[in-house]
């Protein structure tokens, strides 16, 4: 039998989740609701969905055996908890929740079950040869580690005003896109111990509905500093407005030698006093394309990929999937997630993650 999913979410579903769900097969898409019901009957009609709603409670109702939640942050804690009580698997967008407290009542909530964090990345062929080769001790003990995350794109300069831009909403690009580093550093190299932040708000208005313009109250950019248990520390910056080019790369730099990750498609490695040579010729990023999506980049690649394996889990009935981020995982980066603002917001320098 296919493993019957909802969706709770219109927008990321549309361009990633859909063509990612019919790539992965063994699956039907049962329900979909969003805030314009328009909309997400708009969509049901192009992907053969059922049932379309703007009352998600009325999915649950379906007896999924998947609930899919990539709505606004701020629905997150409500929505995880409903899915969970109706007996389905999870799988949650990040950032995972607002509070470290909503994290740790859905970590509780969801012991034994199989609940999950969309952080795709960890399917990456690139980062996983990167965790191989760190495993292997290329470099070394690790001095430092280099992750950013730099989007420039012209559309977000002028992005009218919504969700992603109020921080009481969990807006923001901590959370969009830090939250995604942050699970991989924790993933590869161990846990955060500390984080010294300065998170950035640079366009301080954006249009409203009516035309009018609305303070931003979330950051778009946001640097941060950690201290890995392992004892490297971590230089970290992510932006969606800083202009001069995208800029996707991982440098650890260690006793032994160094390992750069450039563009998410360019891994490249080397003992100290030696040239860095390809290191990952074999492997290759998806194209998006190839799965009909409209988005682009690794996050749209990695997709198909996750989905696959996490409706292979549904459909075997496991409460484990290996590699994939858990609930707890997600409640150990909010954990950083919720450091950094407070070092942010006090300027009180380095705050203990734990």
């Amino acid at each position: 039998m296919p493993v019957r999913i909802v969706l709770l979410g219109n927008s990321f579903a549309e361009a990633i989740q859909l063509p990612a769900l019919k790539y992965a097969g063994n699956n039907e898409v049962i329900g979909i609701a969003g805030r314009n019901l328009a909309k997400a009957q708009e969509t049901a009609q192009r992907w053969g969905i059922a049932k379309a709603t703007d009352n998600w409670r009325e999915l649950l109702a379906l007896a999924p055996d998947l609930v899919i939640v990539s709505t606004p942050v701020d629905l997150h804690f409500e929505m995880a908890v409903a899915a969970l009580e109706c007996g389905a698997a999870v799988l949650c967008e990040k950032p995972f929740t607002r509070t470290v407290a909503e994290a740790k009542d859905l970590a509780k909530r969801a012991e034994g079950r199989l609940a999950l964090i969309d952080h795709q990345l960890r399917w990456s062929p690139l980062r996983r040869r990167l965790r191989d080769k760190h495993r292997e001790n290329f470099v070394g003990e690790v001095f430092h580690i280099r992750s950013d995350l730099v989007i420039d794109s012209p559309g977000y300069m002028t992005r009218p005003h919504g969700w992603w831009f109020d921080e009481a909403r969990g807006g923001g690009t901590l959370g969009a896109l830090s939250s995604h580093l942050i699970d991989n550093l924790i993933w590869i190299f161990g846990p955060v111990r500390a984080v010294n932040a300065q998170l950035s708000t640079f366009i301080k208005e954006r249009e409203g509905p009516d035309g009018s313009p609305l303070p931003v109250t979330s950051d778009d950019c946001a640097e941060l500093w950690l201290r890995m248990e392992c004892g490297a520390l971590v230089s970290m910056t992510t932006s969606v407005v800083l202009p001069g080019g995208s800029r996707w790369l991982v440098e650890v730099a260690g006793s032994e030698g160094t390992l750069r990750l450039d563009l998410e498609d360019d891994l490249i490695g080397g003992k100290h006093g030696e040239d860095m040579q390809p290191l990952a010729e074999d492997l290759c990023m998806p194209n998006p394309e190839d799965f009909g999506m409209t988005g682009r980049g690794a996050f749209a690649a990695c997709e198909p990929l996750f989905l696959k394996d996490v409706i292979g889990a549904v459909s075997a009935g496991q409460n484990h999937l290996p590699e994939a981020a858990t609930f707890e995982d997600g409640l150990a980066c909010m954990r950083v997630l919720e450091a950094a603002r407070y070092s942010s917001r006090t300027g009180c320098g380095w705050v203990d993650c734990k």
